[in-house]
């Protein structure tokens, strides 16, 4: 496979927790440093998540909503052009996660909230060209019982509610030549397996973003069920973990940073016990054309995690 079709990730950089500091990663001038090293890195294309919480204050330097790049930069037009001049030619992809709107026992608000950025997030996809829009379809399942006790008595209500918004992104999207995908987390009330069900239940053209990690952790064979799902699949997450789920973290209100534990759930591209390598060879053999994103979860270091995912690809048969 030619790694150069292959993207990063912005989740590169943990935008709440970890390195840079909150005053230089949200200053214009990081990212703008930050795109060059990726191009050295080997990276032509990138995918960013949207968040909305830059929004909602504070500086706006983090490229990660359509108020921020407007505000730096006056438009996406202006946004790619300058991506351009620092060698990335795409942005591939956008990625939404609604688990900031569960905040209290209202799902109206969940809903309506979720509905309003997903659509936002969606439209700054198609403005930037991207290929695909990836949405979480549930919340963190620990956050979302930790505001609803009754969560499985409601569970059926909630999966009616979440297809209904699904299904009038999947309108949204295919007007705007973008791909809807659903992520697959292993802390999702959809989690596995279970995301089939709600993919039957959407239109055709909704696709599956296959995240290598997260299946593993679910009991999930990547490799079968991406040879099972082929033809659904709308993008591939090439992540990597050594975590075994044998507690139920899945359900804690913060499954990404298990409690108790020296460890958090990913580790970066080929450091962990999940084969990408084979996986990237059975892509092949499928003659898979879609995206594909190298995403780097163990942020301590993002530089150093950028080299990890560089000495990951640079082992592939190219």
């Amino acid at each position: 496979m030619n790694s150069d079709r292959i993207a990063i990730s912005l989740d590169l950089i943990n935008r709440h927790n970890q390195e840079p500091n909150r005053n230089r990663f949200e200053s214009k001038y990081f990212w703008e440093e930050l795109y060059p090293l990726l191009r050295a890195s080997g990276f032509r294309s990138i995918e960013i998540p949207y968040e909305p919480v830059w929004q909602f204050g504070g500086r706006s330097g983090v490229p990660m909503n359509r108020y921020s790049i407007q505000t730096k930069y006056e438009s996406a037009a202006k946004y790619r052009a300058m991506l351009a001049e620092r060698g990335i030619d795409t942005v591939t992809g956008v990625t939404f996660d609604p688990n900031l709107f569960m905040r209290n026992a209202n799902l109206d608000f969940f809903f309506g909230a979720s509905g309003h950025f997903a659509g936002e997030a969606l439209s700054h996809a198609a403005d930037l060209g991207a290929d695909y829009f990836a949405i979480s379809p549930s919340p963190y399942y620990g956050r979302a019982a930790h505001y609803h006790p009754d969560l499985e008595a409601k569970r059926a209500s909630f999966t009616e509610r979440a297809t209904e918004l699904l299904r009038g992104l999947a309108d949204k999207a295919a007007a705007a030549g973008v791909t809807l995908v659903l992520r697959n987390e292993y802390w999702s009330l959809f989690r596995g397996e279970q995301i089939l069900p709600l993919i039957d239940a959407l239109p055709d053209g909704v696709k599956l973003d296959v995240d290598t990690a997260s299946l593993t952790i679910a009991g999930i064979a990547p490799a079968a069920f991406i040879s099972a799902q082929q033809g659904r699949i709308g993008c591939v997450h090439l992540t990597d973990t050594d975590f075994v789920d044998a507690g139920e973290t899945w359900k804690s209100p913060n499954p990404e940073f298990p409690a108790h534990r020296a460890t958090q759930v990913f580790r970066d591209p080929g450091t962990g016990s999940v084969d990408l390598p084979a996986i990237v060879g059975l892509l092949d053999r499928l003659g898979y054309q879609g995206p594909i994103i190298c995403s780097a979860r163990q942020t301590r270091d993002p530089f150093r995690a950028l080299l990890r995912t560089r000495a990951f690809l640079n082992q592939l048969p190219n």
